[in-house]
């Protein structure tokens, strides 16, 4: 019986050590394989920490403006095309505004000039036709002339009564005659057309060179905003991956320029 029990004590005590062993090497196992998954994934992120790092980092400074530029180059370029300053700035939605308006301003100073030398050359014909007029190096007011008196007689009958001896016309050169009223009146409706025409263009051109000026004046303020922010801080932050060990982190980074 003695025998029996010691037997039965020395088999349960084979069994537990059996069993703590086999936990052991199951644990052991265990940290081998998790220590050899963490070496693979620091080394996968060592190969690819510059790929991460460029396709991860983020700059949220939200600067649209160049780092450096010339306030006086800014500003001539506003001279030559308004709102070529702005652009060169940053400033693209007043550049445009600006650009179009200068578009908008020679586009209608063309066609206004085209239509005024084109109705020229129609109440020219028109008195060449109906009045036997020589409208030829003629001063703009012999045309008018021509519009407002029937004939060079009533004209210079006019001039003799107001004893304006010096606008009597005596050069052949000068003749014209009227076939009728109704022709009179609408070359001179023609002529006004023209000449009212040709004086908007100056009126545009101001227009344009007012704008030249806002887009110089605009330039050089906005080029000394962007120099004084420059001369304070350049705020700069970006998210970057790093490993630390062989644990993997994200840093957040902020740079500042004075």
């Amino acid at each position: 019986m003695r025998k029996t029990g010691y037997l039965i004590v020395l088999i349960a005590c084979l069994v537990s050590y059996n069993q703590a062993y086999a936990q052991d090497v199951q644990t052991k196992l265990f940290a081998v394989n998790e220590n050899q998954g963490r070496q693979q994934l620091a080394a996968q992120f060592t190969q690819n920490s510059s790929e991460y790092t460029t396709m991860s980092s983020v700059d949220i400074s939200g600067s649209q403006h160049p780092e450096e530029f010339s306030r006086g180059g800014a500003m001539l370029r506003s001279l030559v095309i308004p709102g070529w300053g702005e652009h060169y700035l940053g400033y693209k939605g007043t550049a445009k505004v600006l650009f179009w308006t200068d578009v908008a301003l020679w586009a209608s100073i063309i066609g206004l000039e085209t239509y005024s030398h084109w109705r020229e050359d129609q109440f020219f014909a028109y008195a060449s036709e109906h009045a036997g007029a020589q409208m030829s190096g003629k001063a703009d007011d012999f045309y008018a002339d021509i519009g407002n008196y029937s004939s060079t007689e009533s004209y210079n009958e006019a001039k003799l009564r107001n004893r304006d001896y010096e606008s009597v016309y005596t050069d052949p050169s000068y003749f014209w005659a009227w076939d009728s009223e109704m022709n009179r009146l609408e070359y001179d409706h023609i002529r006004i057309q023209s000449r009212s025409a040709h004086s908007k263009v100056y009126i545009l051109l101001g227009a344009a060179a007012l704008n030249r000026l806002i887009s110089f004046i605009d330039t050089g303020k906005k080029a000394r905003d962007l120099l004084s922010k420059q001369r304070s801080v350049d705020l700069g932050i970006h998210i970057q991956p790093e490993r630390r060990g062989e644990n993997n982190a994200v840093s957040l980074v902020v740079s500042a320029g004075f």
